[in-house]
């Protein structure tokens, strides 16, 4: 059945591009590590492919690093982080409102006797002037902050914390988890200010199973989580998924020529917000936000009673990160940090848009959430 799809924060539609790029890439079938013929087909299809992330990323190839995705980069930057300043310092930083595969491998790190201390992140704002105060207490052996928060679409300032870390005189390194906000906030450049940055394809239109992890100067030592064949510098054994790459390098290049569509998925975002804002829906708005992503409650209405009245209708939206389901069981940690009562955070939506969607589609959207409000007991 024919659906309205608004859940691209989850996963993205595969780009046109992107699609063509694996389907070529699947007609050459040889190892990439091969010598023959076949084997350096692929290669050029993945060294294609590297290139054209690296240009997103404003960094160079060599500096690509690529994984199976988004989980996979966190674990390797944080636990390869671990290994290589562990030594310098058993103090870590991050905020309350990470990805669980950030907030895990942190807990793991906790249990093998490293100390993190999580800024707290009300209203969508990490707590900068905390960030001084530990600086200011011991040294840090590295922080890691998401740039875009997955739930909410709060932006975290990472210049900012950059600029922090050199005023301090701090020699921590910076990790940043950019699988929401990549390709997604204009003019920016995250390698300038990052030692490690993660991403994920299926984010921004590429195939799912494939991400990446920019790796920095200042971090070149990073230890390899997954040993073999010394495949990516040594850095991630395994052979290559060469479709995932060139179907994520095709993405970005689409991405990067379609200067409008960051704009149009935001007049879609306000479209919504104007329409809906008399309608006693609750809004989540932080200052500095994702232009593809809106926060909301509906007051009285359980959020699974919205999603199935929703899917009804054709409607696919989410109740939160896809990844946090069954962390959601226990409550939300991101929503509680963020600073929103239980009433809201147990009856909230979370609506993502794409290049893909139309003005008419959140008409379409818009009459369904007011008549979710007849559900209310």
């Amino acid at each position: 059945m024919p659906y309205l799809y608004f859940d691209s924060a989850a996963t993205a539609p595969v780009r046109p591009g992107a699609l063509r790029a694996a389907a070529k890439a699947y007609e050459e079938y040889g190892n990439p590590s091969s010598l023959h013929a076949a084997g350096m087909n692929a290669r050029r299809l993945l060294d294609a492919g590297r290139a054209q992330v690296a240009r997103a990323l404003k960094c160079e190839p060599g500096e690509v690093l690529f994984t199976g995705g988004g989980t996979e980069s966190n674990n390797q930057a944080l636990f390869g982080l671990a290994k290589l300043r562990g030594k310098r310092s058993k103090v870590v930083v991050s905020t309350d409102s990470e990805h669980p595969s950030v907030e895990e491998p942190l807990k793991e790190l906790e249990r093998q006797g490293f100390t993190v201390r999580r800024l707290s992140t009300v209203n969508g704002v990490p707590d900068y002037d905390g960030l001084r105060k530990i600086l200011a207490e011991a040294p840090v052996a590295f922080v890691s902050v998401m740039r875009a928060n997955n739930e909410t679409g709060a932006v975290y300032d990472l210049p900012r914390i950059r600029r922090i870390l050199d005023e301090c005189g701090s020699d921590a390194l910076l990790h940043c988890d950019d699988v929401q906000g990549f390709l997604k906030i204009p003019n920016d450049r995250l390698s300038a200010c990052c030692d490690l940055i993660s991403l994920s394809a299926h984010k921004i239109g590429g195939l799912k199973g494939v991400g990446a992890l920019y790796v920095g100067k200042r971090a070149h030592l990073l230890p390899a989580l997954l040993l073999g064949g010394g495949q990516e510098n040594g850095l991630r054994s395994g052979t290559e998924n060469v479709a995932g790459v060139a179907a994520f390098g095709e993405a970005c290049a689409e991405t990067l020529a379609d200067r409008e569509g960051l704009s149009r998925v935001a007049e879609l975002r306000e479209e919504v917000l104007r329409r809906l804002r008399d309608s006693g829906l609750q809004f989540h708005l932080p200052d500095a936000h994702l232009p593809n992503l809106l926060h909301l409650s509906i007051p009285g209405v359980q959020s699974a009673w919205a999603l199935n009245f929703l899917s009804e209708r054709g409607i696919c939206v989410s109740a939160g990160s896809a990844c946090s389901a069954r962390e959601r069981k226990k409550g939300n940690r991101v929503l509680k940090a963020y600073g929103l009562p239980d009433a809201e955070i147990e009856t909230s939506l979370r609506l993502s848009f794409s290049e893909q969607n139309t003005m008419e589609e959140c008409v379409v959207l818009c009459d369904a959430l007011r008549d979710c409000m007849k559900l209310r007991k």
